[in-house]
């Protein structure tokens, strides 16, 4: 059988170092000392003490992305140079993985090229294919000419020896043309050596006799032995099959001797294997055995399954001649095995007619029927593959021909007419234009008089209007811009103190958490500091309204909880001042309702701050009642009142009564412009009623259904509650989480209740451990590296995986539960986690533990937010660096992991900003950085924050 090497592949291997030593700049001082390190591990001559040594130093570099790139490659080419194939594929499998470089990278195209190569030399065509295919991607966007040449060359070798014909002569064509502009005689001189196993696949042995003589002649112009051995091998194997037994053990043997001298075991399984079985066609048994023994110590050697495919093959014949028909039997199975896993099929049909022989011998008629009916099936199909390639090419041709033929008949027939109709319509206009010429030439000197008259006068008038127009826009755009900086500024200022002072609060809960007394005051100020912060990114909301990027966010609620913190916020402010705060709830009890709950309480805030400011004495009532299909709030007041001329700009941005209010009370006068755009976004109106001195009245009138099931609505801000005692449960739960933190998290959470956890840091590790494991349930992210929870999910659906699969993941708008829902996930679990709904989650799947009675839900995380605050530092300095390249898709990605571990662990701040930062970035094409800039200080701050909030907690 023909054996064909990567040619253009096994010279970069061979000579990589010094190409990577060429093409890279100058090493520094750390990179010179790890290179002689690598060179000092290469040294040794025991591979499992180079294993062991390269581990070590793997280890140390892993925190160095640079150096262990660099590692990871040399060791990869060392393990391919010493034929260690299977460690060849780990060390370049670790660097496609870890490498997050542009897809055009050098690194990245490295890796795939090489992985090609690798799984080529093992036998495992089809992979190589793939990895070759992600390398010819990623070749075509670095646009460089001879990395295109050698990768379509590689891919030809492939699917040669996958025996797709059709795809080898194209992907040969390809390569030629681009080493025929670009490449050197030593391109030219492979591109005839592989171009010649395509023609002795085709039986058109003069032409690839050709070819390789003329090869062989360009090799030693270039004093190149490892092209001369390659073409003499080939030589060989075109040879036996001619029947030129003399000319073909000549061939081999000079191989042979070259890969002797240069000990690549691989190659010799191969020339042994064929000179086996030229022994065999000659009746030297003997010494075909003896080379057949070769041919698998070769393979054994380099742990080659294609190499143990070979060999099996003629010494299975050789056992059949010595009578040993149950060794014969083994072997010519182990053969066919490998052949059908690494899709072989000349092998396969060869090995089905000795293996019908065997069965036969073996008193097993039926299976040995069986044999040989497989064998003529498949001996037919090659046969058809290529016929049908042959008449499909001929189809092509006539069809084309045909086709071209009417083609030409229709334009004849098309000029035809068109030269009757041009004939007839020139004499229409002959006629006409004699009887009208005169007119028309009077008429179109006026017309055209006048009109270019007005022409010029419409042309002025349209240049003065242009450039007014642009002039105002100039002026609005660079108002925009002023009005955006400014917020952007003054939001940041304002949110770096507030930070502070909820920071301190933090520590203080801590410091005195057993003094209720202290709590209960430092609560307040910790909640109300919180939402103070929410309100100043609100200021925010102006811009992204008028923009029209403001978008609403729906849950479910109880509009008793808001009036219960509106209410706890304004008690204390009301009695400090001496007025009385009434609040009357005509809404029956409980009233669950969809709005969205942050913007409906900033409304409320606005309108009872406003009435608390501007009242002196008396009272601040808030009215809530029903009114046709919605809500009424009512805001009434006994404060200063407005007049007419007031009422009529109240609404106005940065706008209040008159200069004299803003000097007395101060304010900026957004809140009321801000309160009429959301409510006009929900839906509602807002409407005011005043009298000078005696008070005014603001009711907004919000349209919303009331819920029917108070078990269905998600309550917002709930209040403490004792910890929840929960049963055991019994059963294995996969945790598909690429998060460190959340995963060591949820892991403990998962073992108190007593379940055995399974944990897999991507989409690929969750597959792989569910299909061998099987586990009860699946807990999957939605978003992770390699392959995305999605991708996991459909891909463990067509596996045949029928357990429930619930999505993990910080994404809790609607419209996404709801997708994942149809999707086919068996449930969602947001982030942070809900330990109630998880519970109940499990609890529908998994069976109670017969003994253990309950389980307190409490888990002690300290030491993971520890873990969690110390990560946030360089976080910092990731989404820093990453805002200064402009890398969106990168920047999205941190954000997206930033967003579910900062939930997790309790630091809300961070994991709302993140989240915004993230949903801007859907579109990297269209990302406004200017815009996203504030979002981006903020996000700053918080992470640095966290660390100064930690000096402050002494405790």
């Amino acid at each position: 059988m023909l054996i064909k090497p990567l040619r253009k592949s096994l010279t970069s291997v061979l000579f990589g170092f010094t190409l990577f030593s060429l093409s890279a700049p100058v090493l520094a001082t750390s990179e010179t000392q790890l290179k002689a390190e690598i060179e000092k591990i290469t040294q040794l001559s025991d591979w499992q003490a180079v294993q062991a040594e390269a581990q070590k130093l793997g280890e140390s570099l892993k925190l160095n992305f640079q150096d262990y790139n660099y590692f990871l490659t040399q060791m990869g080419r060392e393990s391919l140079k010493r034929e260690k194939l299977a460690d060849a594929v780990k060390y370049f499998q670790r660097l496609a993985d870890i490498t997050s470089d542009s897809l055009s990278s050098d690194k990245k195209y490295l890796a795939f090229k090489m992985l090609g190569i690798s799984t080529y030399y093992q036998g495992e065509y089809e992979k190589s294919i793939g990895h070759y295919q992600t390398a010819l991607n990623i070749a075509k966007l670095r646009n460089k000419p001879l990395e295109l040449a050698n990768i379509y060359n590689n891919l030809g070798l492939a699917y040669l020896k996958a025996h797709d014909l059709e795809k080898t002569v194209q992907y040969y064509v390809e390569a030629h043309r681009l080493y025929e502009l670009h490449g050197s005689e030593q391109d030219k001189a492979d591109m005839l050596l592989n171009l010649s196993g395509a023609y002795i696949r085709q039986y058109r042995y003069d032409i690839a006799k050709d070819m390789l003589l003329r090869s062989i002649g360009l090799f030693n112009q270039l004093d190149d032995e490892y092209g001369v051995a390659l073409a003499q091998a080939n030589l060989g194997a075109m040879y036996m099959e001619q029947g030129k037994s003399k000319l073909a053990r000549a061939s081999l043997l000079a191989a042979v001797e070259y890969y002797e001298k240069v000990g690549s075991a691989r190659s010799l399984t191969f020339e042994y294997s064929n000179l086996a079985s030229l022994s065999i066609a000659l009746g030297e048994m003997k010494q075909g055995y003896e080379e057949a023994k070769k041919a698998l110590y070769y393979a054994e050697k380099v742990d080659l399954q294609s190499g143990y495919m070979e060999a099996l093959y003629p010494m299975a014949k050789l056992q059949v001649y010595r009578g040993d028909f149950a060794e014969a039997l083994n072997s010519i199975e182990t053969s066919l095995s490998i052949a059908r896993k690494q899709g072989s099929k000349l092998r396969e049909k060869d090995g089905l007619a000795i293996l019908a022989i065997i069965q036969a011998h073996l008193g097993e008629s039926e299976k040995a029927m069986e044999s040989f009916n497989a064998f003529q099936r498949l001996q037919r199909q090659l046969l058809n593959d290529q016929v049908y390639a042959r008449l499909n090419e001929y189809q092509s041709k006539i069809e084309a021909t045909e086709l071209n033929r009417e083609i030409e008949l229709l334009k004849q027939q098309q000029a035809v007419q068109a030269l009757q109709i041009e004939q007839r319509e020139q004499l229409t206009w002959l006629i006409v234009l004699l009887l009208i010429t005169g007119t028309v030439a009077v008429v179109s000197m006026y017309r055209k008089r006048m009109e270019r008259a007005a022409n010029i006068e419409l042309s002025q008038q349209v240049a003065k209007r242009t450039a007014e127009l642009q002039k105002l826009a100039d002026e609005l755009s660079e108002a925009n811009t002023v009005k955006s900086q400014f917020l952007a500024n003054i939001s940041h200022e304002i949110r770096t103190p507030l930070t502070s002072i909820i920071g301190n609060s933090e520590a203080l809960l801590q410091e005195y958490q057993h003094d209720k007394h202290i709590q209960e005051p430092l609560q307040v100020i910790q909640r109300q500091g919180e939402h103070l912060k929410d309100l100043v990114s609100d200021v925010l909301d102006l811009s992204k309204i008028e923009a029209q990027r403001f978008e609403l966010e729906f849950t479910e609620f109880a509009l008793e909880q808001l009036l219960d913190d509106v209410t706890e916020m304004f008690q204390h402010v009301c009695e400090a001042k001496g007025l009385n705060f009434i609040v009357v709830n005509q809404l029956p009890s409980p009233y669950v309702v969809r709005l969205d709950y942050v913007r409906l309480k900033q409304v409320l805030i606005n309108l009872l701050g406003n009435a608390v400011k501007f009242t002196e004495y008396g009272h601040v009532e808030l009215v809530v009642s029903q009114e046709n299909n919605g809500v009424r709030f009512s805001v009434n007041d006994t404060g200063i009142g407005m007049d007419a001329t007031q009422l009529q700009h109240i609404f106005d941005c940065f706008q209040q009564g008159d200069n004299s209010i803003t000097r007395r009370f101060g304010g900026s006068g957004l809140g009321l412009c801000l309160s009429q755009q959301l409510s006009t976004m929900m839906g509602g109106s807002i409407q005011v009623s005043s009298i000078p001195e005696q008070g005014s009245q603001f009711y907004i009138v919000i349209p919303c259904a009331r819920l029917d099931s108070v078990s269905d609505s998600i309550l917002v801000h709930k209040a403490a509650r004792p910890i929840t005692q929960f049963s055991k449960l019994s059963g294995t739960v996969l945790i598909a989480e690429d998060h460190d933190d959340n995963r060591a998290l949820f892991e403990r959470i998962l073992s108190q209740l007593g379940v055995e956890v399974i944990t897999a840091e991507n989409g690929q590790v969750a597959v792989e451990k569910a299909l061998c494991e099987y586990p009860d349930l699946i807990l999957m992210d939605i978003q992770m590296p390699l392959l995305d929870g999605l991708e996991a999910f459909k891909l463990l659906q067509q596996a045949g995986f029928d357990g429930p699969i619930f999505a993990l993941t910080a994404n809790v708008m609607q419209h996404e539960i709801k997708s994942y829902l149809e999707l086919g996930f068996a449930g969602h679990l947001g982030k942070p986690l809900d330990r109630d709904k998880l519970h109940l989650a499990l609890s529908d799947f998994l069976a109670e533990a017969s003994a253990g009675g309950e389980q307190d839900m409490q888990v002690d995380i300290s030491d993971l937010i520890e873990s969690f605050e110390l990560s946030l530092e360089q976080e910092r300095f990731t989404v820093i660096d990453l805002w200064q390249k402009q890398d969106w898709l990168e920047l999205r990605a941190v954000c997206h992991r930033l967003t579910g571990a900062a939930s997790t662990f309790g630091f809300e701040d961070i994991a709302k900003t993140a989240k915004h930062i993230e949903q801007a970035l859907k579109k990297p094409q269209e990302v406004d950085s200017h815009g996203l800039q504030h979002w981006y200080l903020i996000l700053c701050d918080e992470l640095q924050q966290v660390q100064l909030s930690e000096q402050l907690n002494v405790s």
